[in-house]
């Protein structure tokens, strides 16, 4: 049987200060995304992804999500699974700013747990 919830921890990556957990929740067709993060600037819009590979080794956007503002945010969408994101090949990433993508803040690799 598929999860129809999982919890991903975000770890802080570059000494960022930002580090918290996201949560995936299988709703329907759609997978609704919720992060969190402790440390994240109040205003500066940080873009995040979900991205093929592990937080060790990041490679292309699978999917965009909407943007973590003072620590928060949440997608709903994107016509995936919960069972599919799970093969430990996906990772969420949260950069820095739109001005600097190349600075990832925080990291969660997708796995069962």
């Amino acid at each position: 049987m598929s999860p129809s919830s999982v919890t991903v921890p975000m770890h802080e990556q570059n000494s960022s200060g930002e580090s918290g957990a996201a949560t995936l929740t299988q709703i329907g067709k759609d997978v609704k995304v919720v992060i969190t993060l402790k440390g994240a600037p109040a205003t500066t819009p940080q873009p995040a992804h979900i991205h093929e590979g592990t937080c060790g080794s990041i490679k292309g956007v699978v999917y965009a999500l909407t943007n973590v503002v003072n620590g928060q945010s949440t997608t709903t969408g994107r016509n995936a699974t919960v069972d599919s994101l799970l093969d430990g090949t996906h990772a969420i990433n949260v950069h820095e700013s739109a001005d600097n993508l190349g600075k990832y803040v925080a990291c969660g690799d997708i796995v069962k747990r």
